[in-house]
């Protein structure tokens, strides 16, 4: 898709984790191969996106690299920097610790994409999963005032402000789960 760049959030802490960086944590392809969690989403990603950017706080080997304009702040950071980065119109969000993110749970997204909506937004067991969404370049405004106002928390974004957004429920509940624990890559 033309009108569509990706964005992987993979500044995190990873404070659960050991400070290890989670998007570049091993996982089990499924055929006995391992990846990095980046390089899986990238591969999922590549075919149906414009471009792949990476908010980190080190450069991410073979993206482009964006960093947080406020720093410790949480994913609404990397999400304002995307979205600043963006050369297209839409930007596809998604945390870089979902190593199970499928194109089937891409798809649904980007095809729910309308110029009547600012923002596709997920939600599961009826709450809003802000780490996989879809946002229209318009929604660079109300990220920033959220910045700048200190009002930080993501999901915000989608049920605070008077973004015009199109909730998907019902999608596949094991593709938006995150690694947070290391228990969590053998569940």
């Amino acid at each position: 898709m033309n009108d569509v760049t990706a964005l992987i959030l993979a500044g995190g802490r990873a404070t659960r984790m050991g400070g290890v960086e989670k998007h570049l944590i091993e996982v089990d392809t499924g055929d006995g191969r391992r990846e990095t969690i980046l390089t899986r989403l990238a591969r999922v990603l590549a075919p149906r996106v414009a471009e792949i950017v990476v908010a980190a706080a080190r450069d991410a080997s073979g993206f482009r690299t964006v960093r947080d304009p406020i720093e410790g702040v949480g994913p609404l950071a990397g999400i304002a920097a995307g979205l600043a980065a963006a050369r297209t119109p839409w930007l596809l969000v998604v945390a870089g610790d979902m190593p199970y993110v499928t194109a089937a749970v891409v798809e649904q997204l980007l095809a729910a994409r309308a110029d009547a909506f600012d923002a596709i937004g997920v939600r599961a067991n009826g709450l809003p999963e802000p780490l996989v969404c879809v946002l229209h370049a318009r929604a660079r405004a109300a990220v920033e005032r959220r910045l700048a106002a200190g009002r930080y928390k993501a999901s915000g974004l989608l049920t605070d402000e008077d973004l015009r957004v199109r909730w998907l429920d019902g999608v596949d509940p094991q593709a938006l789960r995150n690694v947070n624990r290391p228990e969590d890559l053998r569940s």
